[in-house]
């Protein structure tokens, strides 16, 4: 997905999942991507996934990079970058080259930091993919 480094922005936001909206199925995106809402499914997104403080998220997420404030029951992985801030409430394995986590953060899971290369990340599903073509210009 990421093969060199790229500059990640998750302050231009492309999606957000407003609070009072819940999503179920599978969210995938080239841009940011601001979860506030509820969101049942895989998210994957080629940039920089934000889970807000009032975002639940009950899925894999995977990304270049990943800030939880809020509540993630699924395994995260990010392409550069993880980051748990205090208020995050994480119930899964995250996996990255790089992990913060401020004090505070309730985790229960497996930590693992390896490069890129070397991540065991699931596969995308071959089906959804085909249904989420981009629109011919």
């Amino acid at each position: 997905m990421l093969d060199k480094k790229r500059n990640l922005d998750e302050n231009k936001v492309v999606t957000i999942i407003g609070p009072g909206t819940s999503v179920k199925g599978d969210l995938i995106s080239k841009g940011t991507i601001r979860i506030e809402g509820t969101v049942n499914g895989r998210v994957d997104c080629e940039d920089t996934i934000v889970v807000h403080e009032s975002g639940f998220v009950k899925a894999d997420l995977i990304g270049g990079q990943v800030i939880i404030s809020g509540t993630v029951e699924g395994n995260t992985f990010a392409h550069e970058r993880i980051e748990a801030t205090s208020q995050a409430k994480i119930v899964g394995d995250i996996t990255a080259p790089r992990i913060s986590i401020a004090e505070g953060v309730m985790f229960e899971g497996q930590c693992a930091m390896k490069p890129q290369g070397q991540m065991n990340i699931p596969k995308k599903d071959a089906a959804a993919l085909a249904k989420v073509k981009a629109p011919a210009n």
